[in-house]
């Protein structure tokens, strides 16, 4: 049996956070899946049209791929509730702050949510794999003690339309505490990759690379303040941080790309406010990108475009290359083997394939003999 983990913690001042993630699994797999969460997630449509969700509107269902299930979808599924006290105790222990209570969610292994994943997991029956959406410590502990690998998913950093789409796969976590660096030492020394920079990019990139006008000495890459990219693995970084070194390092000669979902918006007064199109667009005006994690550093990467990047990530091990050459062949790996095809991570066939532990030619091949199959769709 494969499980499907979401948290309904709000995290972010919303319940049941990963909705869409829930609705486009419903309508992929519906009862060949079983699903562990809270029944928030099993609440009538309209009951979400209420709180004016965007996971409701016609757009997002034709973006991601679903639709909305109907009440008796939702009464016949799969599921197991999960219940646990765990953000009302950190709300507690942190003066109310839910901020600091994703902080731990992420970042700590707590006893007792261990314990309610534990019993409530060990309920359910055989497990193949537990999928999940967001690190979680606890959750790790407990399906470790029962001897059930976790797969840790994730919108990938290149998607639609600039790109060929692509989501993360990994056994240790996302955005952070990830296996790409671990998975590349292993074979470093036998995976050559004779590809070009261009290669790379003519495979993965929907349009040619625009000329690079380089008008500003730096790129500062904002992003959202309450992502977990910033909360957990930022290295002490955050938004303000970031302008702040911007200031010191390059006088006044850098501009800013704001994040479309940031509740903040920058004062032009202030800065010089990025205005283009896309984040290809941005990165051609910039000699540099210097960022937390945005995947906007993978993006420059791919130009040709320098970059700094002071928090966790799964790219950061290419930006620790020595040389050209082994920069380009650690971005040959991240993008041929450790990203998988978007479609993939919503299908169990490839789940399944990936829980055999394959070699890393056998996951690069798979992932080759897709792309070519989808006539390398962008």
């Amino acid at each position: 049996m494969i499980v499907a983990y979401f948290p309904s913690f709000p995290f972010r001042g919303q319940s049941a956070p990963y909705l869409w993630i829930f609705y486009k699994l419903l309508t992929t797999y519906g009862d060949r899946l079983h699903f562990l969460t809270d029944d928030l997630y099993r609440r009538d449509i309209d009951i979400w049209r209420q709180y004016e969700r965007w996971e409701l509107l016609d757009d997002s269902q034709t973006r991601q791929g679903y639709r909305l299930p109907t009440p008796a979808e939702l009464a016949a599924m799969s599921f197991t509730p999960f219940n646990s006290d765990f953000f009302v105790r950190k709300l507690a222990e942190h003066n109310g702050n839910p901020t600091r209570a994703f902080y731990d969610y992420l970042t700590t292994e707590d006893a007792t949510l261990e314990k309610d994943f534990h019993d409530t997991i060990l309920s359910i029956g055989k497990v193949e794999v537990v999928l999940n959406w967001c690190n979680c410590p606890s959750l790790s502990l407990a399906c470790k003690k029962l001897n059930i690998p976790v797969m840790n998913m994730e919108l990938g950093p290149l998607r639609h339309p600039e790109y060929i789409s692509t989501g993360y796969l990994d056994f240790s976590g996302v955005n952070g505490n990830t296996e790409a660096a671990t998975r590349y030492a292993a074979v470093a020394k036998e995976c050559r990759l004779d590809l070009t920079l261009e290669d790379l990019r003519d495979f993965f990139a929907s349009s040619p690379l625009p000329p690079l006008t380089k008008e500003y000495k730096s790129g500062i890459v904002l992003q959202v303040e309450n992502d977990s990219n910033l909360i957990a693995y930022a290295n002490g970084f955050n938004n303000q941080v970031l302008l702040d070194y911007a200031r010191l390092n390059y006088d006044s000669d850098f501009i800013v790309r704001s994040h479309p979902g940031s509740a903040f918006r920058l004062n032009d007064e202030l800065f010089n406010v990025d205005k283009s199109a896309t984040s290809i667009d941005f990165i051609a005006r910039c000699k540099k990108i210097v960022t937390i994690n945005s995947s906007v550093g993978l993006e420059a990467l791919l130009m040709g475009v320098p970059v700094a990047a002071f928090g966790d990530s799964s790219f950061r091990f290419i930006l620790e290359a020595e040389d050209e050459k082994e920069r380009i062949n650690r971005l040959g790996f991240y993008l041929f083997a450790y990203l998988v095809p978007y479609s993939l991570i919503f299908d169990l066939d490839y789940i399944r394939f990936r829980l055999a532990k394959p070699d890393e030619k056998a996951i690069i091949k798979k992932h080759l003999q897709f792309y070519e199959s989808a006539g390398n769709t962008k």
